[in-house]
């Protein structure tokens, strides 16, 4: 999802439902747009595709600290569930916020404490993580934040993915709307190495020019981006 002005996917070209007022924003890491949370609101989309053993998912962020907990990326059952699907989310303060990973084993729970971030952020931080029958990763600016051992993850009674808050079924503890800025967000059906969350990092970033008076640059790596 580029958020280039809409909640389409695309790959499926289906639009997320939207709950409540988000925005855009301008300044998105490509220098597009952005989505912009609001408060009550949130993105949805059906997991169909997303319900694999392993998965990645990766976006751009933006953190807001106001308030200073919230829900990120969920796919949880009804009820105070955290045996099945996934949770990630954020809690801190005003200066500092922690960007925490729980994952739903079937018979149990996994969490990954992960590492905190600045806040308010004055720029973009890249955002990360993979789940394996074998470990659930954090990955922030494509460094691994944290790393625990897991055990798979179970869909069992989950539905959808929700985007921007830990709504509807992850608002206890106070994971609710997320005011942030997200941008270029993916999601992969295996576990991606480092290396390969790097190349994404370095695919998005806006090129630097690197030399007195240069204006227009074209690597050639494999695409026509400029």
């Amino acid at each position: 999802m580029p958020f280039e002005g809409d909640y389409m996917e695309m790959i499926s070209f289906q639009n997320a439902t939207k709950v409540g007022s988000p925005t855009f924003v301008n300044g998105g890491i490509k220098n597009g747009q952005a989505y912009k949370g609001a408060t009550d609101s949130y993105l949805t989309f059906p997991i169909t595709n997303l319900n694999t053993s392993e998965f990645t998912a990766a976006f751009w962020y933006k953190v807001d600290p106001t308030p200073e907990r919230a829900g990120i990326l969920n796919v949880s059952p009804p009820g105070e569930d955290r045996t099945h699907g996934f949770r990630l989310f954020r809690e801190g303060s005003a200066t500092k916020q922690r960007i925490k990973l729980n994952v739903g084993t079937g018979a149990g729970e996994t969490w990954n404490d992960g590492q905190e971030i600045d806040a308010p952020s004055t720029g973009w931080v890249h955002i990360a993580f993979a789940v394996s029958s074998a470990t659930a990763v954090i990955y922030i600016n494509g460094s691994v934040a944290a790393e625990v051992a897991n055990a798979g993850i179970d869909w069992t009674n989950c539905t959808s993915l929700s985007i921007g808050s830990g709504a509807p079924n992850f608002i206890y503890w106070d994971h609710k709307s997320d005011l942030s800025q997200y941008d270029e967000m993916r999601f992969f059906d295996k576990a991606l190495s480092a290396s390969e969350i790097q190349n994404i990092i370095n695919y998005d970033s806006p090129y630097v020019p690197k030399y007195s008076g240069e204006v227009f640059y074209m690597p050639f790596d494999g695409n026509y981006k400029k």
